[in-house]
């Protein structure tokens, strides 16, 4: 008991398992091993010698009405007769009586073979001149059985013994329902007339391939051979035993005559399959012992796992939460000890949650009054006031576009004290046109902004001031030239879960590799140290503070200038 101590639970329910399930499952199986093995070698021999007396019975059987029912046709009567002397010179039907004696015949094909429609054999009536007489539900198409019975090999001697039964095997023929073909063993008989002695046609009745692989098929193992009374094998299923028993010596062999044909039906075997056989049934046994040691596996594991779940799930809630998650808690149920350490571990994610809130809390404090300071500096109301003054005395002096402008700075100056706030998308457009005013008077530039903006996107909140810097890449590198047709365009479209913003200029768009350098400092978040490449850097990063990593930003650019276009989902503003 001391060694036990010193493994763990799982270990030592795995030891269990081996001295208290596998070592006496596997004794009980070797010491019955060799009393099962003889019992199932007596069984396996006795069975399958009866097996193939019922297999050569049945072949027996079938094959005895099909004889049975040819010499009824060979010896038919005066009507059946009357009838096969009327059609046996006829090519083509041309006559109601031709008709009718084709009908007769074929009638009394199926009513004499009926108890063969088990086997789907097909039976048919060859008259001296080729013409072919079908029985109902002939399964053969008529130009694969004419081309194979105009072969040489498919036609009965008459000279020697005309009524005798022959047995020619045919080539695969099509079936008529189908893209399907099949070999036939053709039972042959020469009808001749009972007066005359005069030949009235030839009957062939096939017995279908299919049918001996399915009787032989149902059986497992061994080989079965099937040999007329001649010697001439007709059948065997050595072509797929010899697949899977190559080099075996077949030692064991049953063998049955076939009634009425003198047919043999042999069965070889080897002591290889017998053994197989056993060995099938010892196998039985092992996946038997296997299920145990699997449902044995699976409790030991379910045990385990009701020990370890607990902690990897409470490393998991850490993990988490250290990734960002501050929401996630580890879920208690019950009162063990693991639900007293998981409610205690919650308790200290809500204080360090509320730790957290209060640094936050803090530094947003400290940001705003660092910003309030910064805005004290320069006296923002003392200068709007001041302008406020100017803008009148210049509106009284009928100045009309110098008060515009100083409205215009005005307008800015107010944007620039509340940066932080958002505000209506149509108040931003409103404030890019006060831009562009102010910059076309102070560098003499004639730059037109054209503002396409839905009535429906126009109070959709916005960081405020988070187009203007777009504005001003435009107008100082797009329109380095100034010119009369200088543009900047901005276009909002509403896209069904957001809403895309693109300001475009018409003026000398970017160079391909310059785009590019662009792109990648803004991904790798290294803004070059242009104003242009700032300027965007600080409205991506804006955005993304605002809207999430949802909220895009593309840049495009071509002879007809260069455009951005800020891709921002509905309903996601922080």
């Amino acid at each position: 008991m001391g060694i036990m101590r010193r493994f763990n639970y799982y270990t030592k329910i795995q030891l269990s398992l081996w001295i208290f399930i596998l070592l006496p499952l596997a004794a009980v199986s070797v010491l019955s091993y060799g009393t099962i093995e003889k019992l199932v070698v007596d069984k396996v021999n006795n069975s399958r010698q009866n097996v193939v007396g019922i297999m050569a019975d049945n072949l027996g059987r079938n094959i005895e009405d099909i004889l049975y029912a040819m010499n009824l046709i060979g010896y038919g009567g005066s009507s059946l007769t009357a009838d096969l002397r009327s059609f046996k010179d006829v090519a083509k039907i041309a006559t109601s009586a031709q008709y009718r004696s084709h009908q007769n015949i074929s009638e009394f094909m199926d009513i004499a073979f009926s108890k063969t429609s088990g086997l789907n054999a097909p039976v048919f009536l060859v008259n001296n001149r080729g013409y072919v007489i079908y029985g109902v539900n002939n399964p053969l198409e008529y130009q694969s059985l004419k081309r194979w019975l105009a072969k040489p090999g498919a036609a009965v001697d008459r000279s020697d013994n005309p009524n005798a039964v022959r047995w020619i095997r045919s080539e695969p023929l099509k079936i008529s329902y189908g893209p399907f073909k099949e070999t036939y063993y053709f039972a042959v008989r020469s009808i001749a007339d009972p007066v005359s002695g005069q030949a009235l046609g030839t009957l062939y009745v096939g017995i279908p391939m299919q049918y001996l692989a399915s009787l032989f098929a149902a059986q497992d193992g061994g080989q079965f051979e099937l040999y007329d009374k001649e010697g001439q094998l007709l059948y065997s299923t050595a072509g797929e035993e010899a697949q899977t028993r190559a080099g075996e010596k077949q030692d064991i062999q049953y063998e049955k005559t076939v009634s009425k044909v003198d047919w043999r039906l042999v069965h070889k075997t080897s002591s290889g399959d017998i053994t197989r056989e056993f060995a099938q049934l010892f196998r039985f046994f092992a996946l038997l012992l296997g299920a145990c040691i699997v449902l044995f596996l699976a409790i030991s594991v379910f045990i385990a796992r009701s020990l370890h779940r607990p902690l990897h799930r409470l490393k998991r809630t850490a993990e988490q939460f250290g990734g960002g998650n501050r929401l996630v808690r580890f879920p208690t149920r019950g009162s063990d000890e693991v639900a007293v350490l998981g409610a205690a571990f919650n308790k200290m994610l809500d204080q360090i949650n509320r730790l957290i809130a209060n640094v936050e809390q803090e530094q947003e404090e400290k940001r705003m009054i660092e910003l309030q300071a910064l805005f004290s500096q320069i006296r923002p109301h003392f200068l709007l006031n001041t302008l406020n003054s100017i803008k009148c005395n210049l509106l009284m002096s009928d100045d009309q576009d110098n008060g515009r402008q100083i409205d215009a700075l005005m307008h800015l100056l107010r944007a620039y004290m509340r940066v932080h706030e958002p505000g209506p998308l149509e108040e931003e457009c409103r404030l890019l046109q006060d831009y562009v005013d102010i910059m076309n008077m102070r560098n003499g530039m004639q730059v037109r902004l054209v503002v396409e903006l839905p009535d429906e996107l126009k109070t959709v909140s916005v960081p405020k001031l988070i187009l203007q810097p777009l504005v001003e890449n435009a107008i100082i590198h797009g329109f380095e030239e100034s010119g009369d047709g200088d543009r900047i365009r901005v276009d909002v479209r509403n896209r069904g879960t957001g809403f895309e913003i693109e300001v475009a200029d018409n003026g000398r768009g970017m160079l391909a590799g310059e785009l590019a350098e662009v792109a990648a400092s803004l991904e790798t978040a290294e803004a070059a140290a242009d104003s242009q490449s700032i300027g965007l850097g600080n409205i991506r990063r804006r955005l993304k503070l605002t809207y999430g990593p949802k909220a895009e930003m593309e840049l495009r650019s071509g002879e007809d200038g260069t455009s951005v276009v800020l891709t921002i989902p509905f309903g996601t503003m922080r």
